[in-house]
């Protein structure tokens, strides 16, 4: 089995490789590159990385150390095999490192899906330097768009693992209480990529 197919079973990762939405994951990878390099970040941590997929192109796009983390097993030692990737078990809101270890942490398609919000971007701010990067769903454009497509039609194209929701305003009224700064921003216009900081 190839590495592609294995990427295309997993949930989290099949959406890189699916006709219908391969084109515009590109165009969602490629700005997240355009903000790292604005930042020059040497070393990184990816929090939530899954299989690495993403992870491994920012590994091979720039010069950085970077240590990706996830909850699940299998896609942390997908990451690890696949990609040889620097990986680690580890828990967004509590993760086991000291305090400003990183240029930068990313959080990628990762806090609609977390019931403590609050624990876990007071955590990535503990373990940050300074810059944090974080991507969600632009609601309700992602719902229908995945409405339109066929998916998750039950629930009006709402994933079900998908238990916050966010455009443009709530996500920097959540942000501020956190970050002194930053910017937030449409990214394939189905998502939104904030770049803050401490």
């Amino acid at each position: 089995m190839t590495e592609n197919s294995l990427l295309f079973q997993d949930e989290t990762s099949e959406k890189y490789f699916r006709f219908s939405t391969k084109w515009i994951t590109c165009l969602f990878i490629q700005k997240i590159l355009k903000q790292l390099e604005k930042n020059n970040p040497k070393i990184i941590l990816d929090v939530g990385c899954g299989t690495g997929y993403i992870t491994d192109i920012i590994n091979r796009s720039m010069d950085a150390n970077i240590i990706c983390c996830d909850m699940n097993s299998n896609r942390i030692s997908f990451a690890k095999t696949q990609f040889h990737l620097e990986t680690i078990i580890a828990d967004i809101t509590h993760l086991p490192f000291k305090n400003s270890s990183f240029d930068m942490v990313l959080a990628i398609e990762i806090i609609e899906h977390l019931p403590n919000i609050e624990s876990a971007l007071n955590e990535i701010k503990r373990v940050t330097k300074k810059n944090i990067i974080i991507t969600v769903p632009n609601d309700p454009y992602f719902m229908i768009a995945n409405f339109l497509r066929g998916k998750n039609l039950k629930s009006f194209g709402n994933p079900p693992d998908h238990i916050n929701h966010f455009n443009k305003k709530t996500l920097k009224s959540i942000l501020s209480k956190y970050y002194l700064k930053g910017e937030i921003s449409k990214n394939a216009f189905l998502w939104l990529i904030a770049n803050v900081y401490k």
